[in-house]
Order: C-alpha cells, then sequence, then structure tokens
C-alpha cells in the first residue's frame, strides 16, 4: 500500500447521514485524496488524528507547517527568499511544489514554456513529504506555492494535512498583478499577444490548457479565494499582507512575520533582492546569459559568498530588463472589473484599499 493510499482516509457521506469516517472501505477502495468539506470540526480533527496514525512519525516529523499561499506575482518569491534567512525556517528547495491542487491540473499543461511548471509539480505524498525531510530539526518548514490561494478546497487541505499550520498570502493591486504576470510571459519569450489582446484570449488559452500564470484577469479575484482561508483557519494561523508594504518596507514584513511564525527577530536581512521582477527584455542574448544556468556562472557560484553572487545576479538581470507601463484606458477597464471585488475584499480583510482603485 503507497503513502498515498494510507492518506486517502477520505470522509463520505450515506445519502441522509451525517460526514462519518469508513477506514476500512476507503483504503480497500482506493479513494481519491480528499473530501469536500466536513461539516464539524471534530470530524475533520478525527480524520487528522487517524491519518497520523497510518503517516508514521518519520512522517510527521518532516510535514510542512507554513505556506506562503499566494497570490502569484505579489513577491512571494523575495518572500520565499527573505523568511528562510532564519536560522529555525528551512523553505523548499523548490519553492512551488503545488501538491495540494495537482489534481486540479492536467497531466501537462500545453501552453508555450509551461513544461517546466509541469515537471516541478509533486504528484504523490511520499515527493512532497520528501521535500522537507533536508528540515525536519527546524521550527519552521515552508513552500511557497501561489495557487494554493486561487483553487477551491486548498486551506481545508491544508488544515486536514497540519491543523496547526499557519498561513501568508500576499495581495496586490490585481490590475497590477495582471500586467506583471503579462510582462513575466513577455519577459521569458513565450508572450506575442499584446496584453488586450491577451485578455480577450485568456478564456480560449485556460480551455486549451494554459498554467494558471496566464489566467492574468481571473486570478485577481480575491474575494472568495481569501474568503475560503478566513473560514478555516484562526486568526493565529492566517496573516495577510499587501504588495506595497512588503516592497515599501521589507524588513518590518518580514520581522513581522517571523514574529507571527514564533520565531525572534534578531536576524539581519539584506531587503536590497528582488526577486523574479517582469520586464521587457532589452538583449534576449544578454537576459538569457544572466538568467538561464551557463559555465560561467557556475563557476561563480563555487568561489563567490552565496548572498553577493545571488545580489549580483540580480541585479545584472534587471539591468538588461525594461520596465513597461500599461495602457490607462486597459488600468481603468481592469479597475472597473474588480471594483467591486475590491469592495468585498477591503471590508473582509479590514484594510483600506482605495488606492488600488487610482
Amino acid at each position: 500500500m503507497n503513502m498515498d493510499t494510507i492518506f486517502a482516509l477520505k470522509a463520505h457521506r450515506a445519502k441522509d447521514k451525517p460526514w462519518v469516517m469508513d477506514i476500512h472501505d476507503q483504503i480497500m477502495e482506493h479513494q481519491p485524496l480528499y473530501a469536500p468539506s466536513c461539516t464539524s470540526r471534530f470530524t475533520r480533527e478525527t480524520m487528522i488524528k487517524t491519518e497520523n496514525i497510518f503517516l508514521g512519525v518519520w512522517t510527521m516529523d518532516s510535514r510542512p507547517n507554513f505556506f506562503i499561499a499566494g497570490a502569484a506575482k505579489s513577491g512571494t518569491t523575495s518572500l520565499h527568499h527573505y523568511v528562510s534567512f532564519h536560522p529555525q525556517v528551512y523553505m523548499s528547495e523548490i519553492k512551488e511544489p503545488h501538491y495540494f491542487c495537482n489534481d486540479q491540473f492536467p497531466h501537462e499543461f500545453s501552453g508555450p514554456g509551461d513544461q517546466g511548471f509541469s515537471r516541478n509539480r509533486l504528484r504523490t505524498l511520499e515527493q512532497y513529504i520528501q521535500l522537507f525531510e533536508a528540515g525536519k530539526d527546524m521550527t519552521i518548514r515552508g513552500e511557497s506555492s501561489v495557487y494554493y490561494l486561487y483553487f477551491p478546497h486548498v486551506a481545508e487541505r491544508i488544515y486536514q494535512f497540519n491543523p496547526d499550520a499557519k498561513i501568508v498570502l500576499v495581495l496586490r493591486n490585481p490590475a497590477d498583478r495582471a500586467f506583471s504576470a503579462y510582462m513575466h510571459t513577455v519577459r521569458d519569450g513565450r508572450e506575442t499577444l499584446s496584453f488586450e489582446e491577451a485578455l480577450y484570449q485568456e478564456a480560449t488559452r485556460r480551455d486549451m490548457g494554459y498554467q494558471p500564470l496566464w489566467w492574468y484577469r481571473e486570478l485577481g479575484l480575491y474575494s472568495i479565494q481569501v474568503e475560503r482561508y478566513l473560514r478555516m483557519f484562526s486568526q493565529k494561523q492566517l496573516k495577510i499582507i499587501l504588495y506595497e508594504d512588503l516592497s515599501d518596507d521589507t524588513e518590518r514584513v518580514i520581522y513581522d512575520i517571523w514574529r507571527f511564525l514564533g520565531l525572534k527577530q534578531d536576524i539581519t536581512i539584506d531587503p536590497s533582492v528582488r526577486l523574479n521582477e517582469s520586464g521587457v527584455p532589452i538583449s534576449r542574448s544578454m537576459y538569457n546569459f544572466f538568467a538561464k544556468p551557463n559555465p560561467v556562472k557556475e563557476l561563480l557560484k563555487k568561489v563567490l559568498p552565496t548572498t553577493f553572487h545571488q545580489r549580483l545576479g540580480q541585479q545584472a538581470k534587471l539591468m538588461t530588463l525594461q520596465k513597461l507601463s500599461m495602457n490607462e484606458t486597459t488600468k481603468k477597464n481592469l479597475i472597473n472589473f474588480y471594483s467591486h471585488d475590491m469592495m468585498k475584499l477591503q471590508s473582509m480583510i479590514e484594510r483600506d484599499l482605495s488606492h488600488w482603485t487610482k
């Protein structure tokens, strides 16, 4: 019996009965990994305790307990990097395993350049747990799968997997986030349409199997996404920050997150490094030299301190990128599209978001 089958102790419901556990039947039938929402915290906790018996001590010791769940193109790569500076934090080497929404994806995505995303997904529980084995002695073990925010049931799946988990969500002005995602695909030589044409083609591309990075507009409808996490996790377990706070006062935000994780805030960080920046390459060959593996970069990694060569590499990449601005009419149209959702979100998270409408 493999690890996925052992973990598939799914709650199910008879026609007129509440959610109950039927361990023997579920294992024998090899049911899918997760159930829809259980009707009470008691049944969820019962399921977790039962699963733990089968998972074994080695598995439980290395479970992740910290998740940066999105949003995409909202500074999550930099946040993943900064949080890992703490000696009691282990962040996964594969930043975005997307294990808890893997069943929402096709076997392979079909958009230009989507192969790398498909390769980095972890599809089995054993692979996923192994990702954190090196950090089993750390206080915090985390990962940063940016589409956890978007897909339904992920918040519940994380809770079922580890009810003590802590979650950070980073939210960015959805219009700016959409354009940044577009510029990301332009930067990598994958996007050939104008932003306006890409927005028009978004639904078609999704139906064709393009990965969520290409869903420029849809991923910015935050309110229903955030609501799922507010329902599942307590205030002590869920922290929501704005992209502009992370960008404008990085050190304060990182120290605040360490405090949220129960860690000391006596570590010095270098907030000058900005990772995964979007833009149009001034020279495609120069950008590729700094962005992709090559013998010169590998040699420098061996002789230069890690922090120094990372900062040097990021600065070199930024020098090859040109920042473009969104068409004003397009931005106004996007803000109108998001306006109702932003009002709902503002009330939900108790933050003034009026600056997002300007």
